[in-house]
Formats: structure tokens, C-alpha cells, sequence
């Protein structure tokens, strides 16, 4: 999600307004978040369902590049993404009515079974991203594994505690954004991934762990979330390192399509998939972490 500048010189133009905007994003969005959150799962869901189109739709652009007007092929891109979301919806909400917890079990435990698969495929096939197709398929593959893990959303809040662990993962992956922003603006020198993301830098990836650190120790006390010393530690440093490797994941299947965006809907921010890199690998994490661990 970050986007580091190890330039310690004046601010440019460009840079204010870009700040600026991602400001005024950020106060924006995160009140009607913090809403859908308080009124819980069915809001969450809703939002999901939108997102996973957008998504479809960002994908569709990301490989096959935009049209000039909306095509059949991008609207069948946004219906996909909403009907694997609106599935996913329909087997948490049988959870959640207490019809059959079961179902939703089960069904949350293949999304994370697909989305390692997907990875695994990204991972092979990378070795090939020099031929078109293959490019194509490593972005259409990646937009698959945001579209699941946004599905992961409603499953999360089925559970006892999973509106406070889904308060707890948004906020303690924005603490380490955005620690890591400042950071790295100021004291970043050494490049992470010149390659891929060149404003990244170890300064800044340092800055967003001691960040989710805090975050994670602060949340866990205010949402009462019963975490040992231990485990806070643990889930704050991965959800750091979580978020950085779906930053840099994003950004290299944004290289691969030569797009500087996955779209233009939020201000200062680009496209949903741009919000979601960090974010996406981190809700497949809370989930099966509280699942298995926690």
C-alpha cells in the first residue's frame, strides 16, 4: 500500500497534492468503514460484493488494457468478481443466520486452498512473464487472489470476536503504511526492490514494522482481543511483512502490464486493487491465523 520516498529534499508540488488527496481519501473512507463495521455483517458484505467487481473490472483493464467506452467483456469482468464474492456471502451468511456453520468452514477453508494454489501458479510461472499470454495470465491470476481475499471478509465476521479482528487487521495495516510512508520519506536510502518498487526502502519497511508493532499492542487492548505478549509481537510483524510483499507483488504485476495504476476511483490512492495489495494477504492471514493459532 505505501508508496516511500527515500528523497529527503523538499516536498515537490506533485508530492503535496498527492498527499493531500490521500488525506482527504483517508478521512473519507475510513468513517463509512468504521460504520460498515459497527453495523457488521451485512454492510461488510455488501461492500465486499462491490469491491470483488471493481477488482474484476481493474484486472480486465491491468491485462487486456481500457477501453474507450464500458465493453461486454468489462462488464462480465465485474459480474464475475461480484458472483464469486456473492457466493462466498451466501455460504458466511448461513454462518452468521446459524443455519450451517459447517458450510462456511468449509467453504473458507477452499478459498484459502485457491488462493495457495494461485500463488504457487504465480510463482511458477513467472519464470515465463516475458511472453505476452503468460503476462497476461500472471495479472489476471493476481486479480483472482484479490477477488478471494476480499471474499474472506464476511467469513471474518461470522466469528465471535470478527468484528474487532477485522477493526484490528484494517488499522494496523494502515499504521504500517503509513509508518512506513513517513519513514522512508525521511530516512530512506537503502532500495528494498529497485526493480519492482524503486521508492521502497529498508528505512521505511523498519518504520512499518516498529508501526504495526504499536498498532497491534494498542488494538489488542482496545478491542480486547485476547493476545499474549507473543503473539501480538508475532501477528504485528507479519502483518507488516504481509503487507509489504503484496505492495511488491502488486507493483510487479503493475510492471507487467506498464500500468502506473489499477485504476483511478479513489483520489490520491488509484484503483481498489492498489488499496487492497497489503490488505488482501493480510485478511487470508487473520482469518486462518485466528483459526489455527490465535
Amino acid at each position: 500500500m505505501s508508496r516511500e520516498n527515500n528523497s529527503v529534499s523538499p516536498r515537490s508540488g506533485s508530492e503535496s497534492s498527492e498527499l493531500f488527496l490521500r488525506l482527504i481519501s483517508a478521512a473519507v473512507g475510513l468513517p463509512l468503514l468504521g460504520l460498515a463495521l459497527y453495523f457488521g455483517f451485512w454492510p461488510v458484505s455488501v461492500i465486499a460484493i462491490g469491491v470483488a467487481a471493481i477488482v474484476g473490472l481493474e484486472t480486465r483493464w491491468m491485462a487486456y488494457g481500457r477501453s474507450g467506452s464500458f465493453t461486454t467483456h468489462e462488464a462480465i469482468a465485474m459480474l464475475t468478481g461480484a458472483v464469486v464474492a456473492g457466493v462466498s456471502v451466501f455460504a458466511a451468511a448461513l454462518a452468521e443466520l446459524e443455519i450451517d456453520a459447517g458450510v462456511a468452514s468449509s467453504t473458507a477453508t477452499a478459498i484459502g486452498i485457491v488462493i495457495a494454489l494461485v500463488l504457487i501458479e504465480i510463482v511458477i510461472t513467472s519464470r515465463f512473464k516475458q511472453v505476452v499470454a503468460v503476462r497476461r495470465n500472471l495479472t489476471l491470476s493476481y486479480g483472482v487472489f484479490a477477488v478471494l481475499a476480499v471474499t474472506m471478509l464476511p467469513f471474518i465476521l461470522t466469528k465471535d470476536d470478527g468484528r474487532e479482528l477485522l477493526t484490528f487487521v484494517i488499522l494496523a495495516v494502515f499504521s504500517a503504511d503509513t509508518g512506513a510512508y513517513f519513514v522512508g520519506k525521511a530516512f530512506g536510502k537503502r532500495k528494498m526492490a529497485p526493480n519492482v518498487s524503486p521508492g521502497k526502502t529498508w528505512e521505511g519497511f523498519a518504520g512499518g514494522v516498529v508501526a504495526a508493532l504499536i498498532a497491534a499492542w494498542v488494538l489488542s487492548n482496545l478491542l480486547s482481543l485476547d493476545f499474549t505478549v507473543a503473539k501480538i509481537a508475532s501477528i504485528g510483524v507479519a502483518i507488516a511483512v504481509l503487507g509489504v510483499a503484496g505492495d511488491l507483488g502488486e507493483s510487479w504485476i503493475k510492471r507487467l502490464s506498464g500500468v502506473k495504476d489499477s485504476g483511478g476511483i479513489i483520489p490520491g490512492h488509484g484503483g481498489l486493487m492498489d488499496r487492497l495489495d497489503a490488505l488482501a494477504p493480510n485478511f487470508v492471514f487473520i482469518y486462518f491465523i485466528d483459526r489455527w493459532l490465535v
